[in-house]
């Protein structure tokens, strides 16, 4: 009969081993997860913002179009949904007849910035973006 205990025994540290390591290798694949899903939600805010600044590009570029000597050198708001734009607007810059634009957009805390440079044409009205890029 001795026996007997001696085999349930041995039985009990390879059952504790294995549920370990299960528990270990559940809690490994939970944290994985964890981490990407954590990464693509930052990856949606970044582009969420991306596309917020770029809304804020094309007011301004709207705004500018209709009142040629439009300029917001304090800047102004935008807000769309969840994100804010703050615009800045300075006529003159770089060169004589053409406006830069700097959009500065957050979504929760994460920041995009572009800036565009616009030029209209006072005679025919006809506006054209030279350079648009991420700052």
């Amino acid at each position: 009969m001795q026996n007997y205990f001696k085999k349930g025994f041995s039985l009990l540290p390879t059952v504790l081993v294995t549920s370990i390591i299960i528990a270990e290798v559940g809690i490994a694949l939970s944290f994985v997860m964890y981490m990407a899903s954590s990464a693509s939600f930052a990856s949606r805010l970044l582009q969420e913002a991306y596309l917020c600044a770029k809304s804020g590009v094309n007011d301004a570029l709207l705004k500018t179009i209709r009142n040629k000597d439009f300029s917001a050198e304090s800047g102004y708001n935008l807000t769309l949904g969840r994100c804010g734009a703050n615009i800045v607007v300075q006529k003159d810059v770089p060169t004589q007849n053409a406006t830069t634009v700097t959009v500065t957009a957050t979504v929760l805390n994460r920041k995009k910035t572009l800036q565009a440079v616009i030029s209209i044409d006072s005679d025919t009205g006809v506006a054209t973006l030279y350079s648009l890029q991420e700052i």
